[in-house]
């Protein structure tokens, strides 16, 4: 069974990083307490305010089951993000599938 990395790669504006940042964590804190994936919310060393979420799966089956485990917290904490924090609202989206 091959671990799957998934990430959502996105820039923050600046001036709202301090707002982001607490959303984030709040994103990350529920998202461990309410499901059973590896996630976290990790920020590019050596560009500031690039950051990347990430989901450690177990398998294909987990990584097909993020959308239904999605609920109302979820869904809220991630569209502000989107909507408020992220420039230009633009995402970049890996799947990287663990070697043999």
């Amino acid at each position: 069974m091959n671990k799957i990395l998934f990430q959502i790669n996105y820039d923050v504006y600046p001036e709202k990083r301090d707002d982001f940042l607490v959303d984030a964590k709040e994103l990350e804190n529920y998202m461990n307490s309410h499901t059973k994936h590896n996630y976290m919310i990790v920020e590019d060393k050596n560009k500031k305010n690039s950051f990347s979420e990430v989901y450690v799966l177990n398998d294909e089956a987990e990584f097909e089951g993020l959308e239904d485990e999605m609920d109302d917290t979820i869904y809220g904490l991630t569209t502000k993000i989107l909507g408020e924090y992220v420039v230009d609202g633009k995402t970049k989206y890996s799947t990287l599938y663990q070697i043999s």
